[in-house]
């Protein structure tokens, strides 16, 4: 069993593969959770070019001598693409899920909507760098776990992270 706590990247975009990429580099398994339906034609190329962009910037690093060029096959190996029909189950089993969906109100209200139905135990992190957690605490059910958790793009490269409680977080 992992002893290591189970991470979602839920949002599939830049900001996500990013989140994705730390985490996995650090040794954690991660799942990189696509929450927009796509048509079953455009989800593997999709989930293909996430992959295929972490490699790329997996591969820069390596470039820089920053680690070893054999260390990306198992980092690789720690990230899990979830499509969007598979969104749920896959938040069901994550500690600690950072959201990362366009800065959209209505967007972001969905998504976390979802992220705390599926899942009524996990840290909630919100990645916005626009929106107050204020405003988006009162979508997510139960917000004494939630937070503003937002990384500088691009997450990978730059070791920063906001950190915004909303009044209602559990101090743990």
């Amino acid at each position: 069993m992992n002893a290591l706590p189970q991470i979602a990247a839920a949002g599939a975009g830049r900001m996500g593969q990013g989140i994705a990429q730390v985490f996995a580099y650090a040794g954690y398994e991660v799942s990189l959770i696509d929450l927009k339906p796509r048509p079953d034609t455009e989800t593997v190329p999709f989930a293909n070019n996430a992959l295929m962009q972490i490699e790329k910037n997996l591969r820069f690093l390596a470039s820089l001598d920053v680690f070893p060029e054999d260390k990306i096959p198992p980092i690789m190996a720690r990230i899990h693409f979830q499509a969007e029909p598979e969104a749920d189950q896959a938040l069901s089993q994550a500690d600690f899920i950072f959201e990362g969906v366009p800065e959209v109100l209505k967007i972001k209200e969905s998504a976390l909507g979802r992220i705390s139905q599926a899942n009524e135990q996990a840290v909630i992190a919100s990645t916005t760098s626009t929106m107050l957690v204020t405003q988006l605490a009162d979508f997510v059910h139960n917000p004494a776990r939630f937070l503003n958790a937002h990384w500088l793009n691009p997450a990978y490269l730059i070791p920063l992270v906001e950190v915004s409680p909303d009044p209602a977080t559990a101090r743990e």
